[in-house]
């Protein structure tokens, strides 16, 4: 697959299953039972563009684009530091 054929699949696949959640979540919670799949869902969702920078990245140490590499890595080194500081706030 290309770069950005798993890009897209990735981002494709986690937001489909991150609203399924949502949505059965959504349900149990109005019917009082847990609100846990609701929470999964929106954590699913929160981290989709995390993973499609991951496996962007993964797809260029692949292909060898150097220049592509690093402009990823910081990118997810500004996402992690991101992170961090939210925690922490």
């Amino acid at each position: 697959m290309s770069l950005n054929s798993e890009t897209a699949w990735i981002l494709k696949a986690e937001t489909s299953v991150g609203l399924a959640l949502m949505a059965v979540g959504l349900v149990l919670s109005i019917a009082g039972i847990t609100d846990l799949l609701l929470l999964a869902g929106i954590i699913i969702l929160i981290f989709a563009p995390v993973m499609g920078v991951l496996v962007s990245t993964k797809c260029l140490l692949q292909g060898k684009e150097r220049p592509w590499i690093r402009v990823a890595a910081l990118l997810i080194v500004i996402l992690v530091i991101g992170m961090i500081i939210s925690y922490y706030k």
